[in-house]
């Protein structure tokens, strides 16, 4: 009965206290992500002579000068164009807005409330606004965050074998080698997943600025490098980054439009169907409706945040009971073969 009672003080507990303890969590996902992210570079630097305290500070220094540096370069170019790319395209916007609420009116709708469809939209935009001030203001509050797990991640880093061989001790004898290899299949998972996401949000920008350029959409660049950014995000990324594409390319025409989002559908064929394959190893893939499952369950209870883990939380976790299922095959045979050479 007490048990019981503790369980449940305890459940009631991390429901009232479950933002902060997301909060904590993502700190410390953080800090493993950046650990596996910067275990090579560290492990080269103890090769070439260098102490496991200056190989891991090195690392992790070294990542964030790039991460500054990378900043610097791009965080002005997008804040400067994408304000002035708002100003240019609020005219079409909000011509767009009230021609679909004319329509709307003409067919009869309505909100729940009564009111027209100009109040739904103007309501519409205000929550925007507001969820754009609460995400720059939750933007700081990650950036905190990740500098603080920069830290954890340097102390990872610099004990990584002492860590390792303390929690190998606490894993029971008989399952250290399947928890070995599901290590093993976790990071390589996570790696390689990262690496194809990079590579394929980079094919992505590339084919969608020379496309823009060709086609003489202003702000080529800069709309290539949302639709990068935006590529990270599965399913809905693609839409979200189509969105300013289309707005630019609106004042054109009907033609430069609907060549713009052929182009958008084009470069997304080509990803999905040669370039991310092709980047992406069988082993990190996974079966669309899985992902679309998963995109939909995490970003409900976690927002932007589960979109963008639902993927690699996925294929860790396979990646983790293959990796399991796998040495715990390999016991049986190995055991077996020990005896037959006895």
């Amino acid at each position: 009965m007490a048990c019981a009672l503790g369980a449940l003080a305890l459940g009631i507990y991390v429901y009232r206290r479950r933002h902060a303890l997301l909060g904590i969590a993502a700190v410390f996902a953080f800090a493993v992500a950046f650990t596996l992210l910067l275990s090579p570079v560290c492990r080269l630097l103890e090769r070439r002579g260098l102490r496991a305290s200056l190989a891991a500070a090195a690392a992790v220094c070294g990542f964030l000068l790039i991460a500054l540096l990378a900043v610097s370069a791009f965080v002005p170019y997008l804040v400067a164009h994408s304000i002035e790319l708002i100003r240019r395209n609020a005219p079409t916007l909000t011509a767009v807005l009230q021609q679909v609420g004319a329509f709307v009116e003409q067919a009869g709708l309505h909100s729940a409330d009564g009111s027209g469809i100009g109040e739904v939209i103007t309501g519409a935009v205000s929550s925007l606004s507001a969820f754009a001030a609460r995400g720059s203001m939750a933007f700081a509050a990650q950036t905190g965050r990740i500098l603080f797990a920069l830290v954890l991640a340097y102390y990872l880093l610099r004990e990584r074998r002492l860590i390792g061989g303390h929690l190998l001790l606490v894993v029971p004898p008989a399952w250290r080698m399947p928890a070995l290899s599901m290590l093993r299949g976790c990071r390589n998972a996570i790696m390689g997943y990262v690496s194809g996401m990079l590579k394929t949000s980079a094919f992505v920008s590339l084919a969608t600025y020379l496309g823009l350029l060709l086609l003489g959409v202003p702000d080529a660049l800069l709309l290539a490098l949302f639709m990068g950014i935006f590529e990270i995000l599965p399913y809905v990324g693609p839409v979200l980054g189509a969105v300013p594409i289309l707005l630019s390319s609106i004042p054109q025409g009907l033609q430069q439009t609907l060549l713009a989002l052929g182009l958008v559908v084009l470069v997304q064929q080509v990803e999905g169907n040669f370039i991310s394959p092709y980047f992406t190893a069988s082993s990190t893939s996974i079966h669309p409706l899985a992902a679309i499952v998963s995109v939909f369950v995490m970003g409900s209870l976690m927002g932007v945040w589960g979109i963008l883990l639902a993927v690699p939380l996925v294929v860790t976790v396979r990646s983790a009971l293959w990796s399991v299922r796998q040495a715990r095959a390999a016991a049986p045979a190995a055991g077996n073969n020990s005896a037959a050479g006895d």
